[in-house]
């Protein structure tokens, strides 16, 4: 069971990797940000693809107790989605901030010694990802958010293989 689990894990997170791409695909453009997809033609497919990696999250915390805070995590997701950025912005952005802050503190802090490194490398991605649009307006929230995502997925997949801690 736990392997099956495990796979499951790992075709999730590649299809968090993936979301971005799959909402392009369903729509046809790029839009401002992902959680934008909210309101475009694929606004169920954007409410699919959150709920699901929020749910991989909540399962993985659920399943392996010591890691309860992949709940946290799940239900920020789960806010992203209830609260779309247009309608209540200040609630949405706290939710997404709180997701990818999290996710930041959640790599290094529950880390090993011996993976600090690693994983202080990959929040400072996620960190220079979302400085990049935030701070100095280089490229979208889209793209900003996309790269945030990869380290956050390749992670989860490391945590879900025994290779990560």
């Amino acid at each position: 069971m736990l392997k099956r689990i495990t796979k499951l894990e790992v075709i999730l997170s590649i299809l968090l990797v993936f979301m971005p791409l799959i909402l392009i695909a369903f729509t046809n453009e790029v839009r401002s940000s992902i959680s934008n997809y909210a309101y475009s033609s694929a606004e169920h497919v954007f409410a699919m693809l959150l709920s699901i990696a929020a749910s991989m999250f909540i399962v993985n915390g659920t399943a392996h107790r010591k890691k309860w805070y992949n709940i946290v995590l799940g239900a920020t997701l789960i806010g992203v989605i209830m609260t779309p950025h247009l309608d209540h912005s200040l609630l949405h952005y706290t939710f997404a901030g709180l997701f990818f802050v999290g996710s930041v503190f959640v790599m290094i802090y529950f880390s090993s010694a011996k993976q600090r490194l690693i994983k202080t490398i990959a929040g400072s991605i996620i960190v220079v990802a979302l400085s990049g649009h935030f701070i100095f307006n280089l490229y979208s929230l889209f793209f900003a958010e996309w790269i945030g995502l990869m380290p956050i997925a390749i992670h989860f997949i490391g945590e879900s293989i025994n290779k990560l801690d």
